[in-house]
């Protein structure tokens, strides 16, 4: 996933001169993944410095690495605001696509009767067809497939890759009996948002299909925000609703899987991701593992 959105979002190729250039920004910046909550404290051997400052005899920040590309370098010498949205993009476009990539399996593997659901709509837009009689699947291919949308929405319900966000309130404000000063950092919960919501029924249960019809369940501004809401929404959202399509689609015409342990625990850290990291056998259609 980190390096379809290198490519994708900034136009990274990997360099054959250079093979171990890639993997540098790939452990750049899971670097930053690990830090990203540190406590703003700039000493060595602080997650702050590892992240900011050269991380070793070899090695660059994250942000560093991508201002060494010719173009970006450019760019980045104009406006410093540009590298910490390549960075941005890179967390938005994979990290959380990633965990609701692995979301998916865990939940088409968990109910057999959706990904028979998705193939059948596969089959009925072309997707399941030969080889030599397939539709290519492109954009427009891709917004017919209404129901594995909806599967991808309801993953993303019960199991949002970001638990929550950070906002600045604009204005004091009073909310539930309590003041809210002007300038104060607040936090707003995405997993807490979906279970509240009183616009969801059988809040429990994974039921893509109460995204099918227009109805209230799909409607709510902020009641639905697995990207966060309002202005400050992730800026890699509409790349990861394509990919998390194409994924579902490749995956669902391709093989069967098993979870090897059953429904698996989530842990938070900073990205959703199971504890036991989901353990699955996989079985291609021409049977092999």
């Amino acid at each position: 996933m980190f390096r379809i959105a290198m490519r994708i979002l900034l136009g990274f190729q990997p360099c054959q001169a250079s093979p171990d250039g890639e993997q540098q920004l790939v452990e750049a910046f899971e670097e930053m993944i690990r830090n990203l909550f540190s406590l703003p404290i700039d000493v060595p051997f602080s997650g702050l410095y590892r992240v900011g400052l050269p991380t070793g005899r070899e090695g660059l920040g994250l942000v560093e690495i991508l201002c060494l590309r010719p173009v970006l370098s450019l760019l980045c010498l104009l406006c410093k605001e540009l590298k910490e949205s390549a960075t941005e993009l890179l967390f938005g476009g994979h990290e959380t696509t990633a965990s609701a990539a692995t979301s998916l399996i865990a939940f088409l593997g968990l109910h057999h009767d959706v990904l028979q659901k998705v193939r059948k709509e596969l089959q009925v837009k072309g997707l399941l067809c030969s080889p030599n009689q397939e539709k290519q699947l492109d954009m427009e291919v891709l917004e017919q497939l209404k129901y594995t949308g909806c599967v991808i929405k309801e993953t993303l319900r019960l199991s949002p890759p970001v638990p929550g966000g950070f906002r600045i309130a604009l204005k004091t404000l009073e909310l539930n009996g309590y003041q809210i000063p002007k300038g104060w950092n607040v936090i707003y919960s995405i997993c807490d948002t979906h279970d509240v919501a009183d616009l969801f029924t059988n809040k429990d249960e994974f039921n893509p299909d109460r995204f099918m019809s227009p109805s209230p369940e799909d409607s709510s501004r902020f009641s639905f925000i697995p990207f966060g809401g309002g202005l400050r929404s992730c800026v890699g959202k509409e790349f990861a609703k394509v990919l998390l399509k194409i994924f579902t689609v490749e995956l669902a015409r391709s093989c069967d899987w098993q979870l090897l342990n059953g429904p698996p625990t989530m842990k938070t850290g900073p990205i959703v991701y199971p504890v036991d990291n989901l353990p699955t056998k996989f079985i291609g259609f021409s049977g092999q593992i």
